[in-house]
């Protein structure tokens, strides 16, 4: 008989609550990510692709100099507490304000002598605008610690709108990112100063100890940056060996749906905070992967599916024929979709193990870099992908087996690996269906069947996760 009780519902998380919370971020991100949807839908079409490559270049620097500047503090926040990361502070002054400084510094190096593309005023932007979008990462992350998912859902609609309405307003009346990026960081910092505005307490519960915690923050925090560099490796070897237009090409092709890096964030981020609340104990870990794997699954396996089969209509859709050479690409990109279930590194994030969690990250790109030298030759672009999305899932399978190990149990014991299976078949085989059957009808039609049949899909699968927490928990 498991250990917990659940007649307690904010003891141990069951599902329906776990999933009242989850919607609450997972709506804030979907939002964003119908928003940068629409950008690209726009700035791909009326943007020239030197033009294009250059906007998502900003995203690249603000993104890799973002990271390497909070360097893990996010991740720190959401599973130590407050009290223990000031204590820890005020005890080692002495190092930690050099290493801020210098944690600080190299990323403006980085965007000051890391590229000839952009000018001196475009890049003192560029640093501004890294330093606004950390610090509402930070407020946000205070946020979701303090379980204020309203706060941010509205503070993240503020945002959006605000967003939106620049890039709109810029492409309107004549494009110019100096002006863009200038409106952006206004649009942070409006976002930050929302979110700052939070006087409940913080909960303090930790399973991360004082004298652990500075070891943990190093892991987590180069654990961050080796991800990010990860993340855009690709991306940058492309710009800076092949060309702008080249890269606006690949960019299209590799980019990531965010809608489940967003999800899974919003996800991770809950399961985190539950598990530092109590100790190391395996029904914890197995109620919140089940939870969030099953939860998540529902979602992603028929999205999966829907982008495999209809993956001309969808790119051409949102690209325009344009970027018929990126379709290659995005079909091989799209097989790390399957992965966005769950939170790989939440339990040895947690229980003090973020050495493994770092050690996985390291593997990910040792593995990633002698494949793209074995498949580029090969493959060219579709090889470069395919070497990311090979690695991903070598990088999962070490979190799993040292997960397992963590808890004394088998991986099948926290990982639903039946119920899964029978998730992803069921996807497959619907959705492969209808398109055959509509797939001589025009684009649009034959894309918009897909959309209809997927929506069921995932109406479904998430109507029978709830019915069987409910029926769980009665």
């Amino acid at each position: 008989m498991p250990v917990y009780n659940l007649a307690e519902p904010n003891k141990y998380l069951p599902g329906v609550g776990f999933v009242k919370r989850s919607f609450l971020l997972i709506g804030s991100n979907l939002l964003k990510l119908f928003v940068q949807l629409a950008i690209i839908f726009l700035y791909s079409r009326h943007l020239s692709l030197k033009d294009y490559g250059l906007y998502q270049s900003v995203w690249l620097y603000i993104n890799i100099a973002g990271v390497i500047a909070l360097f893990g503090l996010p991740s720190i926040i959401l599973s130590a507490s407050a009290k223990n990361i000031k204590a820890w502070i005020n005890a080692n002054g002495n190092y930690f304000y050099p290493l801020v400084l210098l944690m600080n510094i190299l990323p403006v190096l980085y965007i000051f002598f890391g590229n000839s593309f952009f000018d001196f005023h475009t890049k003192m932007l560029l640093t501004a605008l890294t330093v606004a979008q950390n610090i509402s990462i930070i407020a946000e992350t205070i946020a979701i610690k303090k379980e204020k998912e309203i706060r941010v859902l509205i503070s993240n609609i503020i945002f959006i709108t605000g967003y939106f309405i620049c890039h709109f307003l810029i492409l309107k009346n004549g494009y110019n990112l100096q002006v863009l990026l200038s409106w952006l960081i206004l649009v942070y910092i409006i976002k930050s100063a929302f979110l700052w505005n939070i006087s409940s307490k913080a909960i303090s519960v930790s399973n991360i100890s004082l004298k652990s915690l500075g070891t943990q923050w190093i892991y987590l925090g180069l654990f961050d940056v080796i991800s990010v560099l990860f993340k855009w490796l690709d991306k940058w070897l492309i710009l800076f060996f092949v060309s702008v237009t080249q890269f606006a090409i690949y960019y299209n092709g590799a980019y990531e749906i965010p809608v489940f890096a967003l999800m899974l964030s919003a996800v991770g981020n809950i399961m985190v905070v539950e598990l530092s609340r109590h100790s190391l104990n395996p029904e914890k870990v197995k109620l919140l992967f089940n939870n969030s794997s099953l939860f998540l699954a529902s979602i992603v396996f028929p999205s999966f599916c829907f982008f495999f089969f209809y993956h001309y209509e969808v790119f051409t859709f949102i690209f325009s024929s344009k970027y018929q050479e990126s379709i290659p690409v995005f079909l091989i990109s799209i097989f790390i979709i399957p992965l966005r279930i769950t939170n790989f590194t939440a339990a040895l994030q947690v229980y003090d193990r973020s050495d493994l969690v770092l050690k996985g990250a390291v593997i990910d790109l040792f593995v990633a870099v002698v494949l793209v030298i074995i498949l580029y030759p090969l493959l060219k672009f579709q090889g470069l992908a395919l070497a990311f999305v090979l690695s991903t899932y070598v990088q999962a399978g070490y979190y799993l087996w040292h997960t397992a190990e963590l808890v004394g149990k088998k991986i099948g014991y926290f990982i639903p690996f039946v119920k899964l299976i029978i998730l992803m078949l069921i996807s497959i085989i619907i959705t492969g269906a209808f398109y055959f059957a509509f797939g001589k009808s025009v684009l649009s039609y034959n894309l918009l069947s897909g959309i209809i049949i997927c929506t069921i899909l995932i109406g479904s699968f998430l109507s029978w996760y709830l019915w069987q927490k409910k029926v769980t928990i009665a």
